[in-house]
């Protein structure tokens, strides 16, 4: 556990960081089959995680409100922005240099999305670029928010490949 973050903030950052290795690990993985699809999902809660660890480090209430102006529970729990909010929220400036870092992770949203609800097509040779890009944005804002003793970077390896 990290030192000198609260444990709300430490939970949620394990669980982004432990998330994007896995997917990872997964999608590097010789003969899986789904290593996309595995990937980008559990990449998609490696960022919403991330966001909300940053969210909850800035005292940003990141929960849905319903019309009543009331936070809307679940199952006993608050409901939490999904990773379309976090990008308004955490890119609401705009600034001219996150725009590659919000549309490339605005690139695999649907994807998800198409993955859990629908039928998804083999994606590995089409997206393996944004998936690589993917992965070093995670990198390059949670290092931002969080410093390099957070860094995935160490406990990442080099794939041995035939292409």
């Amino acid at each position: 556990m990290s030192r000198g973050l609260p444990i709300k903030v430490n939970e949620l950052l394990t669980k982004s960081k432990e998330s994007s290795l896995l997917a990872v690990d997964i999608y590097n993985k010789p003969k899986t089959a789904f290593r996309s699809g595995a990937y980008i999902v559990l990449m998609t809660i490696a960022w919403t995680s991330l966001f909300h660890a940053i969210f909850e480090k800035k005292g940003i209430k990141y929960f849905h409100k319903g019309s009543n102006k009331r936070y809307i529970k679940i199952e006993g729990e608050y409901k939490a922005w999904e990773l379309n909010d976090c990008l308004k929220e955490y890119f609401k400036e705009n600034k001219k240099e996150d725009l590659p870092i919000r549309s490339n992770i605005e690139f695999f949203i649907p994807l998800r999305n198409k993955i859990e609800h629908r039928f998804m097509p083999e994606l590995d040779s089409e997206t393996f670029g944004e998936c690589q890009a993917l992965l070093h944005n995670f990198e390059y804002i949670l290092n931002k928010e969080f410093g390099d003793k957070h860094s995935i970077r160490e406990d990442l390896v080099f794939s041995l490949q035939f292409a």
